[in-house]
């Protein structure tokens, strides 16, 4: 049996068990993950209702959505309702985002994010027992002007989910202090013969190229394209606030390249030029050769996986 939690997976060892077991490979990565969900349900549920609010913070393509919901699930089984509330809807308008020095506005910045009203908000549905809560609308880059109801009761979490949900400017202020802060990225990597073939980085990126086609009609190379700003954003303002958080989750599904593999090679051959943008998608198909394929099996609805992939 493979070590579930170790940091450095054997491609070997994967391509051996969805040979000899595929059905077992993907049960044994659903669980690995699961595990840690029941983990922080446990740890949530004996202090609440003291402790009401969970901040889950984390890069792209990490997991956050699935994740929110599956906590959603756990803890519904410990009696807990949850009211998940995403720091998209809290954004200030895109036109006042403040520009970066070759004159584009810098849209990864936690400064978007209007703090005081998240803040006033809760505190009202605390208080009040019910709020109308801001709508962010993407098309205008504006906040929309209809808002939605929430009627609050004792037995209800809160869980804001959302890039920033960890920086300073948000967790430090007084109503975020009593928070259980979870922080969810990718945190093992792939070895070939003692060598590192795939690293965290570039799996998110496979898993963003997939999702962003699949749900967002926006194709491989755009995403390639804008991926370099989507890391400057992570490492100056989301990956330093790991410390700050109670739990790091790994999002990692040890048989997931063997499942993006041919819809990489699908996606990401067209691309191949000798551009920069075309040499990446070489690179990342390159980084994908050494991983069988999966053969057909059976993948839980409510898997993480669904997230990236339109169909399977």
């Amino acid at each position: 049996m493979m070590d579930t939690y170790k940091k450095h997976i054997d491609v070997k060892k994967v391509n051996r068990m969805a040979e000899q077991d595929p059905q077992g490979l993907i049960q044994l990565s659903e669980k690995r993950y699961r595990d840690q969900m029941a983990e922080i349900a446990d740890r949530f549920a004996a202090d609440f209702p003291q402790q009401r609010v969970i901040l889950l913070s984390g890069p792209s393509s990490a997991g956050k959505t699935t994740t929110s919901h599956n906590l959603d699930t756990e803890l519904e089984k410990r009696g807990i309702s949850t009211f998940p509330l995403s720091l998209d809807d809290f954004f200030f308008d895109r036109d006042q985002a403040p520009l970066l020095p070759d004159g584009t506005p810098d849209l990864e910045t936690p400064l978007l994010i209007d703090t005081e009203t998240l803040e006033t908000s809760l505190r009202e549905l605390f208080k009040n027992g019910s709020y109308d809560f801001p709508i962010f609308d993407f098309k205008t880059g504006k906040r929309s002007d209809k808002t939605f109801h929430y009627e609050y009761d004792d037995h209800t979490a809160i869980i804001i989910e959302g890039l920033h949900a960890l920086n300073p400017l948000l967790c430090e202020r007084p109503f975020f202090q009593n928070t259980l802060k979870l922080y969810i990225s990718i945190k093992s990597e792939y070895y070939l013969n003692g060598k590192r073939i795939l690293n965290t980085r570039d799996l998110r990126c496979i898993r963003r190229i997939i999702r962003d086609n699949s749900f967002r009609g926006c194709p491989p190379l755009s995403t390639i394209a804008m991926w370099d700003n989507v890391v400057r954003g992570e490492d100056q303002y989301i990956r330093p606030f790991r410390v700050n958080a109670d739990y790091w989750i790994d999002s990692l599904h040890l048989y997931e390249p063997l499942l993006y593999k041919p819809l990489a090679e699908k996606l990401l051959t067209p691309c191949i030029s000798g551009t920069e943008n075309g040499k990446r998608a070489a690179a990342l198909l390159k980084m994908l050769e050494p991983f069988a394929e999966l053969p057909p099996v059976e993948i839980p609805e409510d898997s993480l996986m669904r997230e990236f992939l339109e169909e399977f």
